[in-house]
């Protein structure tokens, strides 16, 4: 409040907060549901109503924001998967790798045929990935039916991905590599100090999202 009161812009990432010039910021419920209908694209391409598939889902209900994405990934699930081809089976915790690992490890021995792993963040997947790869003996030999989807965008998430050999298929990302992030951000920048009024309808620009898949990998990794 004294920062704009002086006549400084003030920007907030991540965080919808009062005062400030303008917020950047994510919708976690839109998140989520982009991270279900790349799922289901997964899903609709490999499962059907005779054999759905068996799904696990990794959240953290305990923090609302991840509350809401998890949410949202079993919203957009509902909405883009074809009639009867999915089945939750489970839902389990899962922020930290470690946390993630053992409690797959955990739904994948009460469900053994389960086989699509979708999650809010970067540890549900690498957790995940991980459980996935000891139960099928390692890289190579994981069915093109068995898969992992959730968000972040860290190196270890892309190498797995660009592997083509692991559990890992698909990554929502934001803006895309990290220069798309910055780009986007320096723009946020120059809307700001250009003098654009941000009302209280526009005050939260809510920041896209876009899968990461083998299709666009070489690209994201070039910009990271």
């Amino acid at each position: 409040g004294e920062a704009l009161a002086a006549g400084i812009k003030v920007m907030c990432w991540d965080d919808p907060m009062e005062n400030t010039t303008a917020n950047w910021v994510l919708d976690n419920t839109a998140l989520g549901a982009e991270i279900g209908k790349t799922a289901a694209a997964f899903i609709n391409e490999h499962y059907t109503a005779d054999a759905p598939a068996k799904v696990v889902t990794i959240g953290y209900p305990s923090t609302k924001v991840l509350l809401e994405r998890e949410n949202g990934i079993k919203a957009g699930l509902e909405e883009a998967c074809n009639e009867g081809v999915y089945e939750i089976v489970a839902s389990v915790e899962g922020i930290e790798t470690n946390d993630a690992l053992t409690n797959c490890e955990t739904a994948l021995s009460a469900n053994p045929d389960a086989t699509v792993f979708v999650g809010v963040g970067a540890g549900a997947m690498l957790g995940a990935n991980q459980a996935l790869l000891q139960t099928f003996g390692g890289a190579g030999n994981i069915p093109e039916n068995v898969g992992v989807i959730t968000t972040d965008v860290t190196m270890q998430q892309l190498e797995s991905l660009q592997k083509g050999d692991e559990a890992v298929r698909a990554i929502v990302g934001f803006e895309g590599s990290n220069y798309d992030t910055a780009a986007a951000c320096f723009e946020m920048f120059e809307r700001i100090i250009g003098g654009e009024e941000f009302t209280a309808d526009t005050k939260n620009v809510y920041r896209p999202t876009q899968p990461i898949t083998m299709d666009n990998i070489e690209e994201i990794m070039a910009g990271m």
